[in-house]
């Protein structure tokens, strides 16, 4: 998959920027730094949802299979000659043949002068017969019918795949942090979108993924419902399921395909698209935490190194203690459940419980044993004292 060489290459591409990272871990500045910005006032905001998709290709072969017999038949219509007689005024009559001059004989009294002499007759009326091409055939009215149905079967699991919650997609971090160091404030702000661009446009190295298929088959079914064909289709009325079985429809090929389509299309009750939405846990871990400070430095130093006339920094001043509040709790718990995905409720609560107990009994024994060091010094100092008064 393309997607998943984009990502190997931005994978390789951070590998490297890292990678010198331990030269300048031990850096003055940096340690200073980065103490302020571990002490400092911080949020961060992280998520990335994605979809998991999956298509019952089932219908997606049944229609590929059909679809060229469908171009077909709307490019190649079965046409009929549809004749219209009508008796109307001889002014009006444009079109008089012979089954005119028969009709007349044997409707005399359309009939105001006759010449016996020469022949000639003059009507007041005559059968005019009209005769045209029609598309007007019960195959072509299936074939309309079918394809507005079609329209809406792909349509609708088109629609189901690459519109749902397609706003949501992609990862997002936000990031508020200050840092006081002692001579100056550091407002530091940064939010980073990236949302997946669903696109028609598909690359050779993937026409066979099945998303590229279902692109193309929305794409053919909207092109043959939007042809000339179906605009004068639409003024005739729809067939109903089922489908008589006419000539063409028995014998002919392409016909015989398009009614394979259509026995399917009734008969697939199941939704065929699956999507689910893959949310990550917004957690952050201590390696993507230091990512965050380290940009955060980088920005810094880059910005100092363009100013002119700055104070220096006093670097060598004690660090800042990190005070241990609820968010470092919750960060240190998410780290345990992430490194042991096999830890069970119960047994994180009974780790946590034996852990606690633990460091309680041995900062208790700690405390007895300070306590105890205390009272013997007392008591050595005091006999000392004694003996000197001796």
């Amino acid at each position: 998959m393309v997607y998943d060489e984009f990502s190997d290459d931005v994978k390789n591409t951070y590998a490297k920027m890292t990678d010198h990272r331990e030269r300048y871990e031990d850096d003055k500045f940096y340690q200073y730094f980065y103490n302020l910005l571990e002490t400092g006032a911080n949020y961060a905001d992280f998520s990335f949802v994605r979809l998991v998709k999956t298509v019952d290709e089932r219908w997606v072969e049944a229609i590929e299979e059909a679809l060229p017999s469908l171009q077909y038949v709307v490019l190649n219509p079965r046409k009929f000659i549809e004749e219209e007689r009508e008796v109307v005024n001889i002014a009006i009559a444009r079109n008089i043949s012979t089954e005119s001059v028969r009709h007349l004989l044997q409707h005399s009294n359309y009939i105001d002068e006759y010449n016996s002499e020469d022949g000639t007759v003059v009507p007041n009326r005559i059968l005019n017969v009209y005769k045209e091409e029609s598309l007007n055939t019960y195959e072509n009215r299936f074939i309309c019918t079918l394809l507005g149905e079609l329209q809406f079967f792909v349509n609708k699991r088109y629609d189901a795949i690459f519109e749902a919650s397609k706003d949501e997609l992609g990862a997002y971090l936000e990031m508020n942090s200050r840092v006081d160091n002692y001579t100056e404030t550091v407002d530091y702000k940064l939010q980073l979108k990236i949302r997946d661009k669903q696109t028609d446009k598909v690359n050779e190295m993937e026409q066979e993924d099945i998303f590229s298929r279902v692109i193309r088959i929305h794409r053919m079914v909207n092109t043959l419902v939007s042809s000339e064909f179906i605009s004068i289709m639409r003024r005739f009325p729809s067939v109903q399921h089922p489908i008589v079985k006419t000539n063409a429809i028995k014998k002919n090929r392409d016909y015989k395909a398009c009614h394979a389509l259509w026995n399917f299309l009734h008969s697939y009750t199941q939704v065929g698209v699956s999507v689910n939405l893959v949310r990550q846990d917004p957690f952050i871990s201590r390696e993507f935490e230091k990512d965050i400070y380290d940009s955060i430095i980088w920005n810094y130093s880059m910005l100092h190194n363009y100013l002119n006339d700055v104070d220096a920094l006093n670097i060598d001043r004690e660090p800042r203690k990190k005070e241990m509040d609820n968010r470092y709790i919750r960060q240190v718990l998410e780290e345990i459940v992430q490194g042991m995905p096999n830890l069970t409720d119960d047994g994180l609560r009974s780790l946590i419980t034996s852990e606690l107990t633990a460091i309680q009994d041995r900062r208790k024994q700690e405390k007895k044993n300070a306590e105890k060091a205390v009272a013997k010094k007392r008591r050595f100092f005091g006999k000392r004292t004694k003996t000197e008064e001796m």
